[in-house]
């Protein structure tokens, strides 16, 4: 089940998958891509890749 929907603000969806990439810890950027889409099937993959590049910004503290 995702743990959002369209109906969210990109935003919020945004935040939605910093959190989860944030718990799971990926060892890569592919393996992050692929629990993203696994997890927010239907969010288009921009989204995903912005979610990861704003973590990436955000540096080690996230």
């Amino acid at each position: 089940m995702s743990m959002t929907g369209p109906a969210l603000p990109e935003s919020q969806q945004t935040q939605a998958m910093i959190d989860r990439i944030a718990r799971m810890r990926p060892g890569s950027t592919a393996e992050a891509l692929r629990e993203l889409r696994t997890a927010f099937p239907e969010i288009p993959l921009t989204t995903r890749v912005t979610a990861l590049e704003a973590m990436r910004r955000a540096g080690p503290s996230r």
